[in-house]
């Protein structure tokens, strides 16, 4: 393997003429994965206090948009799985896992739900699966440039489900060819 001096170039693909490797895709899903669910897990305990300080909720913010991104890679890698092609956008459901094969649907919404069902809720359905996956689909982007608010606008950021749906992926992950 090559290796990169400080300040080196590091040589990239030309866009359109070829997609990471999975092996490559992998590793960037899991450094985004583990650099957002280790912040995340660094800021809970300040986060659970009565009254968290403004400066911790601000640093949800860069925990989320890589947990999100690490998502999108692996939802990216089911789709080149399934299909034998690459699929572009940011948008976790309706660009990503929506376009998945119906097998690729069901083992991750139902590894999710039980997930889910084990650390929280028990009585979460694939209907609420649905519906969290959709309020998360923007978060990348959204707070990605959370700090442009547009007054008036809000999004919701869907914590519990987010971590376990990047967790249950990266796991997954580990078993896509």
């Amino acid at each position: 393997m090559t290796s990169y001096p400080a300040g080196g170039m590091v040589p990239h693909h030309i866009q359109g003429t070829e997609f990471y490797s999975h092996a490559e895709a992998k590793v960037l899903a899991e450094t985004y994965y583990n650099i957002g669910n280790d912040f995340y897990q660094t800021l809970l305990p300040n986060l659970q206090v009565k009254n968290p300080s403004q400066e911790d909720i601000w640093r949800l913010y860069p925990a989320f948009v890589n947990l999100s991104f690490s998502c999108e890679i692996i939802l990216k890698l089911f789709y080149e799985n399934d299909y034998g092609k690459i699929v572009s956008g940011h948008k976790l459901y309706k660009d990503l896992f929506n376009k998945l094969s119906d097998n690729s649907k069901k083992i991750i919404s139902d590894l999710t739900i039980n997930a889910i069902k084990n650390n929280s809720e028990s009585d979460y359905t694939n209907e609420m699966f649905i519906s969290d996956l959709k309020k998360s689909e923007n978060t990348f982007a959204h707070e990605r440039y959370s700090f442009e608010i547009i007054p008036g606008k809000s999004y919701g950021l869907q914590c519990d489900f987010l971590l376990t749906f990047s967790r249950t992926l990266n796991i997954l992950a580990k078993s896509l060819k």
